[in-house]
């Protein structure tokens, strides 16, 4: 096993004093940091005015010792030390959220788009609103702007910042993936960091919502598509390229109905919302032809009137969806034995399909997993999924003390062509 060095040992342990402080539900004492890291007072000490020094935590109060000495002075993230642009790209709309260092959501915009896209349109859409998001922001924002996250759904390549599928493209060769980090980081004069939607809402959840403290949670998200995001041991799992947890793209019949992602049978194809209406169209319950991605949500709320009405064949086709997705959650809890099971997507309908989801999912459970409530159901807005791809941002920051020097010395200048690191 290779040995860390001195250096690598340090920012290790800078990123776990930080990474603590942001974590925290509370302001933290000196002494809770050494008890949550195990690191050693005088470390704790140094580390710690190494960050205040830097700008990057602030000292925000007093509290009594624990030993009846001194007044423990109390730790928090400065919000104001570095900015961020959380965007989340689903198949109706882009959601951009202006999220501080702190992780708290300053300031949001929602603007439509119909999907599919060319790449290129993408990419230029995506540069026009974040800037405008940008241009509406103080000053001082626009030059502590530290990086860009953003959202995307499908098989996406975290590491090279490339998307394999994607809903949201028009198909190009397939053997070529699409750069959107490198493109977009040009254009922007910024880091971009790119990540599979499910994924940052998983993180999201695990920063800032039901998932904090736990290290095991399986987030599934039903929506147009079907995802999953998973928190494995204390860490968002990609897998190798960061393609793992493709939850909606297990072949669940063979030959079965054709996926958008070109395969046949996967069990996306039989419970997501386009696959809902599909089998809406195909029972007459709804009328014919190809629907854009706006029109596809439209259709979903429209059946699940035909089945709260009492139409049976509409009552039917949410049932079965129910099953089957509640069949291949219970498996994937057999298989990765999470603390909690996250279900987040559209409100609309849940309660058409939640109890044969329910039933089915504890059937197919292991008998040792059927004595703990796991299932949890949540409907985030986009906002949410936006700040977690900004909490992706703030995290490289946190493991990156060069990154911190650089912004505690001189923020990023401003130039005509957008922001940009200086070196």
């Amino acid at each position: 096993m290779t040995r860390l060095q001195s250096k690598q040992i340090s920012l290790l342990h800078l990123y776990q004093v930080l990474h603590t402080v942001r974590l925290g539900r509370s302001p933290v004492s000196r002494a809770e940091i050494g008890q949550a890291t195990g690191l050693s007072q005088p470390a704790v000490s140094s580390l710690t005015r190494r960050l205040l020094e830097s700008g990057a935590l602030m000292e925000v109060g007093a509290r009594p010792s624990l030993g009846g000495g001194r007044r423990e002075r109390e730790l928090a993230v400065n919000p104001d030390f570095a900015w961020v642009v959380g965007v989340k790209v689903s198949m109706h709309q882009i959601t951009l959220a202006l999220v501080d260092f702190a992780g708290g959501v300053r300031d949001t915009l929602k603007v439509p788009i119909s999907a599919p896209v060319t790449q290129a349109a993408l990419l230029q859409r995506l540069v026009k609103e974040i800037k405008a998001c940008l241009a509406a922001a103080d000053p001082q924002v626009r030059q502590r702007l530290a990086g860009v996250g953003v959202a995307v759904p499908g098989m996406v390549d975290s590491l090279r910042g490339e998307v394999h599928w994607s809903p949201m493209l028009k198909p190009g060769r397939k053997d070529e993936s699409a750069p959107l980090a490198a493109p977009l980081t040009d254009a922007l004069g910024v880091p971009v960091m790119i990540e599979n939607d499910a994924n940052m809402l998983a993180l999201a959840e695990q920063w800032f919502g039901e998932a904090a403290r736990l290290t095991n949670v399986a987030v599934v998200t039903l929506e147009h598509g079907l995802g999953l995001g998973l928190v494995l041991d204390g860490e968002l799992f990609r897998g190798h390229s960061g393609l793992a947890a493709e939850f909606g793209h297990i072949q669940v019949v063979p030959d079965g109905r054709a996926c958008r992602c070109g395969k046949h049978g996967c069990l996306e194809a039989y419970v997501a919302h386009s696959a809902v209406v599909g089998q809406g169209q195909e029972a007459g319950l709804l009328p014919a032809g190809e629907l854009g991605s706006g029109e596809i949500e439209t259709a979903y709320v429209e059946l699940a009137q035909k089945a709260r009405a009492g139409h049976q064949q509409a009552r039917r086709i949410f049932e079965q969806q129910g099953e089957l997705l509640g069949r291949w959650m219970g498996n994937m809890v057999n298989l990765l034995a999470p603390q909690l099971v996250m279900l987040d997507g559209m409100q609309e309908g849940t309660e058409l399909f939640f109890d044969s989801l329910q039933r089915a999912m504890n059937e197919a459970l292991a008998l040792p997993h059927r004595q703990r409530d796991l299932l949890v159901v949540h409907h985030r807005g986009d906002e949410t999924w936006a700040r977690g791809a900004a909490s992706l941002v703030l995290q490289r920051l946190d493991e990156s003390a060069e990154i911190l020097e650089s912004v505690s010395r001189h923020g990023f200048e401003t130039d005509p062509d957008g922001p940009r690191p200086v070196t």
